[in-house]
């Protein structure tokens, strides 16, 4: 049930039966709206005397009643005037003309009186005229000095009466009688009240009904069964020239309703209505069809200013384009420009239209392609700090930087790749190392062992003894290595535990350089040690930082020239504790300061000497996963290695 309910709702007879639903209340609701809207001062009067247009007509029919009976008053009256012949026979023929219109009234009545004379004009029979024109509701009274503000041309009949001492009455008799215009509005009158409340029901009933239809047109619009999007033959056309050719049918109609007469042709009102129905269904429809645009996402980008900027900045003719643009834009607004100076209403108009349109549309790409340039500056600033995870969003790129955008994906893409290749090798020469050191620790472990049950056994030959003095001393050194490139390895790939507490690095140096005493002696040099300040205190692993200052004295021992000082130097800065420390070569430093710290490298090019080149390399790592900083520099012979590691802090 749900399925069929379903399946009509999004059937093309539903809709076409919606748009027409729609189509017809629109027409209801201006047919109803212009029919109050003209019989306004009808439907908002109390009474048929409060309209408008009966105030007109019964003081027009006043003001000629008492230009007839005070101004004119007869035909002796106006020939003994002494006026010309031409005023003589204008005044003639106003006074037959104004006689007759009189006459041919029913209902008005009224009464003038000579204050001066008494004598009265009246065309009431009964005999208490001026009682019986005094109780009606429309009673009027006019003098030279007092008229009716409210009822139109009340002016003229005051002017007419200064100067004279006479005073008019007049109204409508009721009840109204056939025969004159008064009676023929009044009928009017009842009638479009009448009409005027079933107008407003239909008003209403249309407005509610126009509303749910047009609700369910735009949900269902562009849908069919299942909820996809579906795109019909008119919406590809491109939405501004779709825009522009509804906004000339809308000056078209303008132009043509401007030029029907419509006071008391209905020709002229039947033509109006079908032009208006035909608006209607072209408005309806392109609604509809921005509607479904806006729910496939489509609105901008099936634009033709949209596919010239496409064509034009798709990264193969960036610059000539440009120029071309640039003159174009200024082209075409000199062009529109000229249009608005034409002088033609309905051009003027249309062409202000395409001038505001067409420079909204203007600044709208150049700030969207400006915004989107910031936004690749951001991307590639993001990039070069490393920071190659930066999401570019690429939809709210423009046009005219999708390429360059797409470049800087791919260059990110490429570094993301590198990256990713150059941590897997090092990952797997670290597990290479370490796992290469595990296996050759085993048997290393056995080899050493076995030296030592031979060292207890009775070895007469003096020349097996000195095999196995060098056999042990090799041994040594090898493990020594060994343990060395396991420490390396964990050390640079950040798998060591680091418990920062509270060290005095004074203390630890002191401590470190009396247990190397014996051997800076054995390697002849003398050793000095400054401090300004004994109390510095710094945030760092104590095991680790042990093994960085019994990694730089060992080096020390092992590469300084005899018989030369060297000095370290214990101070601290703002941040940071500083370990400073200098000695002399004993052999040539011709290799760059950074190249010390890779793994395997010494400053002993011949490699005659006992180090295995990864002191200086687990020292900097060990300083490094410590927060700190590590330093070489090199002048001549002379080696200086300098520690930053972070001041103590007792938040």
């Amino acid at each position: 049930m749900d399925t069929k309910l379903k399946n009509i709702k999004y059937s093309t007879g539903a809709k076409t039966a919606a748009f027409i639903v729609v189509w017809l209340c629109v027409m209801c609701v201006f047919g109803s709206g212009m029919f109050l809207l003209y019989n306004h001062s009808i439907i908002s009067s109390k009474s048929y005397y409060d309209t408008y247009k009966f105030k007109t007509e019964f003081n027009i029919l006043l003001h000629n009643i008492v230009e007839l009976k005070v101004k004119l008053k007869s035909e002796e009256s106006i020939k003994s005037s002494g006026e010309t012949e031409d005023v003589l026979k204008n005044n003639l023929q106003r006074y037959y003309d104004l006689e007759k219109q009189i006459t041919n009234t029913v209902n008005f009545a009224y009464y003038i009186k000579n204050t001066q004379t008494g004598e009265t004009i009246t065309n009431v029979t009964k005999t208490d005229a001026l009682a019986l024109i005094q109780k009606q509701p429309s009673a009027v009274y006019y003098n030279q000095l007092t008229y009716e503000p409210d009822y139109p041309f009340g002016g003229d009949i005051k002017q007419l009466l200064t100067g004279t001492p006479y005073e008019v009455y007049a109204a409508v008799i009721e009840p109204l009688k056939q025969g004159d215009v008064f009676y023929d509005d009044f009928m009017t009158y009842s009638k479009t009240k009448t009409i005027a409340t079933y107008v407003n029901v239909l008003l209403v009933t249309t407005i509610i009904l126009m509303i749910l239809a047009f609700i369910y047109l735009v949900v269902v619009t562009g849908r069919q069964e299942g909820g996809e999007i579906t795109i019909p033959f008119v919406d590809r056309i491109y939405t501004d020239v779709y825009s522009v050719l509804v906004f000339i049918a809308a000056l078209m109609s303008l132009a043509i309703a401007r030029s029907i007469s419509f006071h008391h042709d209905l020709v002229g009102l039947y033509v109006l209505a079908l032009v208006f129905g035909i608006d209607v269904l072209i408005g309806l429809s392109y609604i509809l069809s921005m509607i479904r645009q806006i729910k496939s996402k489509q609105v901008i980008k099936n634009t033709l200013i949209y596919i010239i900027f496409d064509l034009c900045f798709n990264g193969r003719a960036f610059k000539a384009w440009t120029l071309l643009l640039l003159l174009g834009y200024g082209a075409l607004n000199g062009i529109l420009f000229a249009m608005v100076r034409s002088g033609h209403f309905l051009l003027s108009l249309f062409a202000v239209f395409l001038l505001v349109a067409f420079n909204i549309a203007a600044i709208y790409f150049s700030a969207k392609s400006l915004l989107s340039l910031s936004q690749i500056m951001k991307a590639v600033k993001e990039i070069s700090t490393g920071n190659i995870d930066y999401v570019l969003d690429k939809s709210e790129i423009s046009v005219a930087f999708s390429g360059f955008a797409e470049n800087i994906q791919s260059i990110q893409g490429g570094l993301k790749k590198a990256v990713a290749e150059a941590i897997k090798g090092e990952r797997m020469k670290t597990d290479l190392i370490a796992n290469v050191s595990h296996d050759l620790k085993t048997p290393l472990t056995s080899i050493i062992n076995y030296v030592d049950l031979l060292k207890k056994e009775d070895l007469n030959s003096e020349k097996a003894k000195e095999y196995l003095s060098i056999l042990e001393e090799k041994s040594a050194r090898l493990k020594q290595l060994i343990e060395d490139l396991i420490e390396a390895s964990k050390a640079s790939s950040g798998n060591l535990a680091i418990e920062a507490e509270k060290v005095d690095l004074h203390e630890l140096v002191m401590q470190a350089c009396g247990e190397y005493e014996e051997k800076i002696n054995k390697a002849e040099l003398d050793v000095h040690i400054n401090t300004a300040d004994k109390n510095i205190l710094i945030s760092a692993d104590g095991k680790h930082m042990w093994r960085i200052i019994e990694n730089l004295l060992s080096n020390v021992v092992k590469y300084s020239l005899p018989h030369t000082r060297v000095y370290i130097n214990i101070a601290k800065n703002d941040l940071y504790g500083l370990l400073i420390i200098k000695n002399i070569a004993a052999s040539p430093l011709d290799i760059p300061p950074e190249q010390l710290t890779e793994r395997f490298v010494r400053g002993d090019a011949s490699r005659t000497t006992e180090g295995s080149g990864l002191g200086l390399s687990i020292a900097q790592s060990l300083t490094n996963i410590q927060g700190g900083r590590f330093k070489i520099e090199i002048d001549g012979d002379l080696f200086k290695v300098i520690i930053e590691i972070p001041l103590w802090s007792e938040k």
